[in-house]
């Protein structure tokens, strides 16, 4: 049985939103992330899930208080790191473990995920 190796990061990259203008709310309309644009001022923090092929495959945005306010892809939603051509090797970030990435995805989720 094959085991994929997953990496998990905490970065703070792409937390300077600031306040969506006229122009990004109507850019959202057209956005891949139509339910991100509107929480992306709260992200503080993400965390993402690299798979073996170096690449994002999962992310969730925690705002200040360490709470989820995104978490994708979804079916609504790709993924900000998912829709780059970002690798693990562009991060020089605080890995952590599988388990806290995992608790934060089922505390925006549920156990329905």
């Amino acid at each position: 049985m094959c085991t994929k190796k997953m990496v998990y990061l905490k970065t703070s990259k792409a937390t300077d939103w600031g306040k969506p203008s006229l122009l990004s709310r109507f850019m959202n309309r057209l956005s891949a992330n139509p339910d991100y644009e509107k929480v992306f001022p709260e992200v503080a923090e993400w965390i993402i899930e690299f798979g073996e092929n170096q690449l994002p495959d999962r992310e969730i945005g925690l705002n200040s208080a360490g709470i989820p306010v995104l978490a994708g892809p979804n079916e609504r939603n790709y993924g900000f790191w998912l829709d780059t051509n970002m690798k693990l090797s562009d991060f020089e970030n605080e890995v952590i473990e599988k388990n806290y990435f995992e608790q934060k995805w089922h505390e925006f989720y549920g156990n329905n995920t």
